[in-house]
């Protein structure tokens, strides 16, 4: 270890879940500005992504207590005690999760930070009186390297329902406030919570133009502007795209059949219409109407790839695509639920989360953290000789264990250029059984 060089030593750190990377910022100052710095947060995000690791599932019962479970083994994790009494949490982005209530807020379940959006009361013309109908969204911004939530209302008139306006503002965790951009043209979904589900700095809904004809419209969150994507060539009997959702870096679609089944389709190509492919088409496990089946995450089982599924909030559900078969998964907390009764008082919302170290901090906390990376940095290339001070003894051996010799690390570990979004088709899709 004594020769280890500091880029081999920064992709090893990479490779850590967030838990183990604020324990081993404590080792020393130089290591401490490392992981707090803007291109190792950036780094170790990639590295989850792309290697499809350092996933969990927060799951949301009725009386809004949060829970995690991991994607691997299901059980459950300590997120300590949630900041989030009586918020409902809406959709995730890089580890950071939008929460609701009064007031939106901002948590990394992972460093276990929390911030509180700044106000942003409705612009309503005179005395008006009004009904409200509020959606939100959340995602990255690549272009200006920005977290940013969009928050749109629908104003109608309080007697008799009629659509007045909308009005449509996001927030800048740069700038830390509002602004209000060009109003959303159409009526927001009802029955959802997120208003737009986030790929490629957008955020993506279901335009009802009229009975079985949608549009899938995504709102760029660099130029705050909407265009439309295409929809997959859907023949047959249909009820049409009920919900757009991303899984494993790919937009994905539900379509509704009758006789109770839905089909799921992939966008394998963003933006391209004939990359759509339908990946599995799936029948309930008991007769009765259309239940909302939302696409969560792909499941590797050895050889073996399933698709996790949120069945209605009752159950979660795993599709085995070479199998053609479901199985209920068991997790701890989670009763599968099918009677109408039960499902009322206890249904579920599920997200996936990705742990990462992206910080809820204003960009002039951040220079000073970059500027004291800068300096370790430094100090290290001095202290090159005395590296191993820099690490624990149990630290080491566990190196050791996992990667050999340094001359083996030196081969294999292979340094790639990253995506500073930290998004990307980062799991690759499997082939579709028909």
């Amino acid at each position: 270890m004594q020769n280890l060089p500091q880029e081999i030593v920064t992709d090893i750190l990479s490779r850590l879940p967030v838990k183990s990377l604020l324990r081993l910022r404590c080792v020393s100052k130089p290591w401490r500005s490392l992981i707090d710095s803007k291109d190792f947060v950036k780094l170790h995000l990639h590295q989850s992504t792309k290697t499809n690791s350092n996933r969990f599932l927060l799951v949301e019962d009725t009386l809004l207590d949060i829970f995690a479970v991991d994607l691997d083994s299901f059980e459950r994790l300590d997120l300590g005690d949630p900041p989030l009494n009586d918020y409902g949490m809406a959709n995730t982005c890089n580890g950071l999760v939008l929460a609701v209530s009064d007031r939106p807020v901002l948590w990394n379940p992972s460093t276990r930070k929390l911030k509180e959006l700044p106000p942003t009361p409705l612009e309503s013309p005179g005395d008006v009186k009004v009904y409200v109908n509020e959606l939100y969204g959340f995602g990255y911004d690549s272009k200006s390297d920005d977290y940013k939530v969009v928050k749109v209302t629908e104003v109608g008139d309080g007697q008799d329902g009629e659509y007045l306006y909308s009005e449509t503002k996001i927030y800048s965790l740069k700038s830390n406030s509002w602004k209000r951009v060009e109003d959303y043209p159409h009526i927001l979904p009802s029955g959802k919570r997120v208003w737009g589900v986030y790929l490629n700095d957008a955020l993506h809904t279901v335009v009802k133009h009229c009975h079985h004809c949608e549009s899938i419209m995504a709102f760029d969150l660099g130029t705050a502007e909407h265009h439309e994507l295409p929809r997959p060539d859907l023949t047959g009997e249909n009820i049409g795209v009920a919900s757009v959702e991303v899984m494993g870096g790919y937009l994905t679609v539900l379509v509704p059949r009758k006789m109770n089944r839905s089909e799921i389709w992939v966008m394998k190509e963003y933006g391209v219409k004939e990359s759509w492919t339908k990946l599995l088409c799936f029948a309930p496990p008991l007769p009765e109407p259309y239940m909302n089946l939302t696409p969560l995450a792909y499941l590797n089982k050895g050889d073996e790839v399933e698709v996790l599924l949120n069945y209605d909030g009752r159950c979660l559900l795993a599709y085995s695509l070479r199998k053609r078969a479901v199985r209920i998964v068991d997790v701890p907390g989670l009763v599968p639920q099918f009677s109408d009764v039960a499902f009322f008082s206890t249904s579920f919302y599920a997200e996936v989360c990705v742990g990462s170290l992206v910080s809820l901090d204003s960009p002039s906390e951040d220079d000073g953290s970059e500027k004291q990376s800068v300096q370790g940095q430094e100090k290290t290339n001095r202290d090159k000789k005395n590296r191993d001070d820099f690490l624990s003894v149990g630290f080491k051996l566990v190196l050791a264990g996992a990667f050999g010799n340094e001359e083996e690390i030196s081969r294999n570990v292979l340094m790639e250029p990253f995506n500073p979004s930290g998004v990307g088709n980062a799991f690759e899709l499997p082939e579709v059984v028909p």
